[in-house]
């Protein structure tokens, strides 16, 4: 028996739906404008919807040289340096979670080790547990070691985030693929090195992309972390922080930081968009 939806139905479908896209949206659009704005336009109430858009907060905020000719004053932000930052640091941590992650959720999927399940829980556990828990202990051992405010401080510690994920999603990728493929190829000959180069990479090369854009957009996003353990190392997360200090809050650059800030992920986001959806759904259908 086919089921009809009445037209009324599809009316107020298709209105939540409008809905939830607006509610949704309305924060991005709004931070766009208040980027496009100037201070005054910005505090004014009621808020302005039609106003002539000016790129000086863009300007503001890349201008290394002294901004004393701006209409904020003497800021000074210089917002290039912790985009640079952000970047390496995410990289950083992606490229290590795979060269770490990748065995060992191979490991956990072929391999029968004593407490194996609980192995990976207690992996999976650092993603969850609350980051000051993890960020007090390493703040006086970062200094001690000469770690903090450097990048392999920052690549080391964003692995809380990285790591686990990595390790999980690479365990179900793993189980998803045939284990007779790589039986076969242990019958000819294969040692275990080559047969995890050679035949399952390959095959975990779509998943392993969209678990990489997945753990990137993860610590693109930290803040806590790099609040607490960088200063002239710090990301664009604590980099848009020094624009609501007391007394010096300028929104309108703010927002233009955030707009920028956002540009990498939604690029990532397109780009890797193919091999996102498939990465998430990878091992879903058995």
């Amino acid at each position: 028996m086919e089921f009809t939806r009445s037209p009324v139905t599809t009316v107020i479908l298709n209105a939540l739906v409008l809905l939830c896209v607006f509610i949704l949206a309305f924060p991005l659009v709004w931070i766009l404008m208040m980027s496009l704005k100037n201070q005054s336009e910005v505090m004014a109430w009621p808020p302005t919807f039609i106003f002539t858009p000016t790129l000086e907060n863009f300007r503001v905020l890349f201008d290394v040289a002294q901004a004393g000719a701006t209409s904020y004053g003497t800021i000074k932000v210089d917002f290039l340096s912790p985009i640079i930052n952000s970047v390496i640091v995410a990289l950083g941590a992606v490229v290590v979670s795979l060269i770490a992650g990748v065995p060992a959720g191979y490991v956990l999927a072929r391999r029968e080790i004593p407490f194996k399940e609980d192995i990976a829980f207690f992996i999976l556990g650092f993603r969850f547990a609350p980051v000051l828990l993890v960020v007090i202990p390493l703040f006086s051992l970062f200094q001690s070691l000469g770690l903090y405010d450097t990048y392999l401080g920052m690549i080391w510690v964003y692995q809380v985030i990285t790591l686990p994920m990595i390790v999980w999603l690479a365990r179900s990728y793993v189980e998803d693929i045939p284990k007779d493929i790589e039986e076969a190829a242990a019958i000819d000959g294969a040692k275990p090195v080559r047969i995890l180069l050679h035949i399952v990479l390959p095959l975990l090369k779509t998943g392993l992309i969209g678990a990489s854009l997945l753990v990137f957009l993860l610590a693109w996003h930290n803040f806590a972390l790099g609040l607490m353990l960088s200063s002239t190392k710090a990301p664009v997360t604590v980099a848009l922080l020094k624009l609501l200090n007391p007394g010096v809050q300028f929104y309108p650059v703010m927002a233009a930081g955030l707009v920028v800030t956002m540009i990498v992920p939604v690029i990532l986001i397109i780009v890797g968009q193919r091999h996102l959806e498939r990465g998430l759904t990878f091992g879903a259908v058995k």
